[in-house]
């Protein structure tokens, strides 16, 4: 009777303890599929915090998630960004591509304008321009 008790126990225990060890889907080094090397992060916000940089006159726009995937040997980003005010916004934007050793993978881009109307929220999204960028910055920067 024990025997028979003891097979199954076995079985689970070691399905709880493979389960388990396991935090989520990701892949060390990596939140929401974003590479973040060793940067300590445990929600959205931190990793919105991580990755977006504001140049030249800030703006109230704020990067509310961002999502990675790669595509092949490419990264591919999407970034949501919300305008509660009650007025259209007006800002521009850009990549900064970084490679493996921290340095820049890919020239400067220019600055891409975008309009956000009251009250919306707008979903950017791109690829990298080469696979030697292993990691990204948004840059954001009010046009108003």
């Amino acid at each position: 009777m024990t025997r028979q008790l003891l097979l199954p126990a076995v079985v689970c225990a070691a399905l709880a303890a493979g389960c388990s060890t396991k935090k989520g889907f990701e892949k060390p080094g990596y939140a929401f599929g974003c590479p973040i090397g060793e940067t300590k992060v445990s929600s959205m916000d931190d990793l919105v915090r991580a990755k977006v940089v504001a140049e030249g006159r800030r703006t109230t726009i704020q990067p509310t998630e961002l999502r990675c995937s790669q595509t092949g040997e490419l990264l591919r980003i999407d970034a949501n960004l919300n305008n509660d005010s009650k007025t259209v916004k007006r800002i521009a934007y850009k990549f900064r591509w970084i490679d493996r050793e921290g340095m820049r993978a890919w020239d400067e881009e220019s600055w891409k304008p975008l309009m956000l109307h009251e009250n919306s929220n707008l979903v950017i999204n791109t690829i990298s321009p080469t696979s030697k960028a292993a990691d990204f910055r948004l840059i954001l920067r009010s046009e108003e």
